[in-house]
């Protein structure tokens, strides 16, 4: 491996190893472990009833998750969901589609053993996904730095997050689909997300989506009740200059993303997502399949912001001088 590379992962680590967002993910350890915090909680610090486990996170008693409170409310998804245990962490790229080779879980020690960017394609990949010709044409222009083949040192990737663009959807959900709280009004459905500041709209009052919409980063969506426990929503109208993940995946204006929020009982809710866009893929893929876990009522939800004074910082000190670019 190049040594700039190296070095440049290795800046990351460090740079990552204080930033907000990791210590989102990591839990807090409290002197007494009666002691219940009331600020910046996460789903592994004791607050919120806990289990399953990720990649870098500490396991816990997976009855915690047992639906203990009964079945769920009627068409009501509202509350505060936790999707880190259920695999909500995606660094590289959706769940059901890695970007990484077969045989290596994104985040093992396996993974980051055999750890190889840099490739200019994903020929190998565990289920590589239907690209056209387009769309092959597409993810080669995209410079990812997340944990998959082809990811690029930092300074050197394209990815819009790393220099503060919005994160957009899909990719709010395909990359760091943390804790987020979902509110319920007569007309819409409210989607909360601290990571980047998101939120959406869906809206449940019968409109249809725009024919010819202008582009915008969360797109356009619209939600119906199929049943009882399971709503619907379609999304459309997003903005080309997103990614639909943190492997660097394309998307065109004619994007199109299904998602089944489904209710399994009174605290677990499963989320799925399938993308449709005819111009980059062959054929519509399932993104990933996840389980969200209800948190306390209290839950207090970090703060996660990119700032650009701390990107220009990071580059001025870490980025450009091991940059072969720049010099």
């Amino acid at each position: 491996m190049p040594k700039p590379f190296m070095l440049a992962l290795i800046a990351s680590l460090i740079l990552l190893t204080f930033s907000p967002i990791l210590r989102a993910q990591t839990a807090t350890m409290h002197a007494d472990e009666s002691a219940v915090e009331k600020w910046n909680n996460d789903p592994f610090d004791g607050h919120a009833r806990t289990g399953g486990c990720a990649p870098g996170l500490p396991c816990a008693d997976p009855s915690f998750y047992a639906g203990k409170k009964g079945p769920p409310p009627r068409r009501d998804l509202s509350g505060i969901w936790d999707a880190t245990a259920g695999g909500g962490v995606q660094a590289g790229g959706v769940a059901a589609h890695p970007a990484v080779y077969p045989g290596d879980t994104p985040g093992s020690e396996a993974e980051r053993k055999r750890f190889q960017g840099g490739q200019p394609d994903e020929k190998g990949v565990l289920n590589p996904l239907p690209y056209t010709s387009a769309g092959e044409a597409a993810l080669k222009a995209n410079k990812p730095t997340g944990q998959s083949i082809r990811a690029v040192p930092s300074v050197l990737g394209t990815d819009p997050v790393n220099r503060c663009d919005p994160v957009g959807f899909p990719y709010m959900v395909n990359f760091q689909f943390l804790v987020v709280e979902l509110a319920q009004t007569k007309d819409q459905v409210i989607y909360l997300s601290q990571f980047e500041h998101e939120w959406r709209i869906i809206w449940t009052d019968g409109r249809e989506l725009p024919k010819d919409p202008e582009p915008r980063w969360n797109g356009y969506s619209v939600g119906r009740w199929v049943d009882d426990y399971t709503f619907v929503v379609e999304t459309v109208g997003m903005n080309e200059k997103s990614w639909l993940d943190h492997a660097g995946r394309p998307h065109s204006k004619d994007l199109r993303v299904t998602e089944i929020f489904h209710l399994l009982d009174y605290d677990t809710m499963e989320h799925t997502e399938t993308i449709s866009d005819p111009k980059m893929y062959t054929q519509p893929w399932t993104a990933h399949k996840l389980i969200l876990h209800r948190q306390s009522p209290d839950f207090d939800i970090r703060e996660m912001f990119c700032s650009p004074s701390e990107t220009r910082a990071y580059n001025e000190l870490v980025g450009d001088p091991i940059n072969p670019e720049s010099k």
